[in-house]
């Protein structure tokens, strides 16, 4: 009997000390299976291409959700291209652009086309921590809360990347060096991305003020692709390395070639060949004709930047010292250079002075002329220099009798 109960006994204990072994087992698993359901961050860079829109490179955010089965890719740098009203709102300033999300394999189709390299910096945070961005992420992708006014600089793909973070964590986060504060301005690293762009970095050097010659600071920096990844990279949270792992996930296959200026020697062979042209007296009544187109561009261009100034939310273009050569009343002077006036002289001189005056402003002006349009400013100031001391000018309406004279 007492072997029985002793047996009865043990036998007891041996199934609950089972039950409790079973429930701290599935305890654990419960635990283990949670933990395996997480989300996993991290910061896609995307490489530079052959044109101008793709020459900058491109920033966007992934989160795989592994319990909901999810790959997507959070991007800031989206817009409609068929708006109807696309091209006023672009060159205005007013474009809106919006957060989308899509999946990943979507997202990497173009950069696999294209041959453009694509960099992966996946973070390491906590369960909350990556829950709070995914929120943050989901919350502005709303309807109502998705779209905001691009500023290339200032407020853009990268950019509103960078600011996630400060604004959730506050001083627990810490982003690294891309850059040391100071040590660039805006224009110097614009015009390395457009390098071998020569028209396009031209023309656009010539839309933008002084407000991109300014040094950027170390964040300013990151309105860049790359510069964005090098912050990311000796970026700290709560004292720790934020960066758990960077990996290529595509080779860079585009061979960008170093292209001539050719904007440069086009401008310098054309000023020099006015220069020379304009010592034969046979053609001289024909460059009157050249004189009004030249004229009329340069009024025409300055009316454009006066508009990108007053017109538009670009602060780039704010203050633009271009408008002591390409003066909108140009324009104006273009009509006039044919009539026998003592307004063109007067205006000529006028203008010649402008100009030679801006050349003494260079020495502590902000903003400076970039070198393709020193040939320029040459030629308009030797053209002036022509106006600037007659009274009486060239018959505009029969060259060929003045030519015939002349012989």
């Amino acid at each position: 009997m007492f072997v029985k109960m002793f047996t009865m006994k043990f036998n007891l204990k041996a199934v609950t000390t089972c039950i409790l072994l079973l429930l701290i087992l599935g305890s654990g698993w419960k635990t283990q299976a949670q933990d395996s359901c997480h989300l996993k961050i991290s910061i896609i860079t995307c490489g530079s291409g052959e044109d101008l829109y793709a020459c900058y490179g491109h920033s966007a955010i992934r989160i795989i959700d592994t319990c909901a089965g999810s790959d997507r890719v959070y991007n800031y740098g989206t817009f409609n291209f068929g708006d109807p009203q696309f091209y006023w709102k672009f060159t205005r300033g007013k474009l809106p652009y919006y957060l989308n999300i899509e999946t990943f394999d979507r997202f990497m189709y173009t950069y696999i086309q294209e041959g453009r390299k694509v960099d992966e910096q996946i973070l390491e945070l906590s369960e909350s921590d990556a829950q709070q961005i995914q929120a943050f992420l989901e919350n502005n992708a709303k309807p109502e809360n998705k779209y905001y006014r691009y500023d290339f600089l200032f407020d853009n793909c990268s950019t509103r990347i960078r600011d996630i973070f400060p604004k959730l964590f506050g001083e627990r986060f810490q982003m690294g060096e891309a850059m040391e504060s100071d040590s660039c301005s805006f224009r110097t690293i614009l015009n390395y991305y457009e390098r071998n762009l020569h028209w396009t970095r031209t023309g656009v050097n010539l839309l933008m003020s002084h407000r991109v010659d300014e040094k950027m600071s170390n964040e300013q920096s990151m309105f860049l692709p790359y510069y964005l990844m090098r912050g990311f990279a000796g970026a700290y949270l709560d004292g720790n390395k934020l960066v758990a792992l960077s990996q290529e996930l595509l080779p860079d296959r585009i061979e960008i070639k170093h292209e001539v200026n050719q904007a440069k020697y086009f401008l310098w062979i054309f000023c020099i060949a006015i220069f020379i042209l304009s010592f034969n007296k046979t053609l001289q009544p024909y460059l009157l004709y050249f004189d009004v187109f030249l004229f009329m561009i340069l009024g025409l261009l300055g009316c454009f930047m006066l508009f990108m100034w007053l017109g538009t939310e670009h602060q780039v273009c704010e203050w633009n010292r271009n408008l002591f050569w390409a003066f909108p009343l140009h324009l104006a002077f273009a009509f006039m250079i044919a009539r026998n006036s003592t307004q063109v002289a007067k205006y000529a001189r006028y203008a010649s002075w402008l100009i030679v005056l801006s050349f003494f402003y260079e020495f502590i002006a902000e903003q400076k002329y970039i070198t393709e349009i020193t040939p320029i400013l040459l030629l308009i100031l030797y053209r002036l220099g022509k106006y600037s001391s007659r009274i009486t000018i060239a018959s505009f309406t029969n060259p060929f009798m003045h030519a015939n004279r002349t012989r």
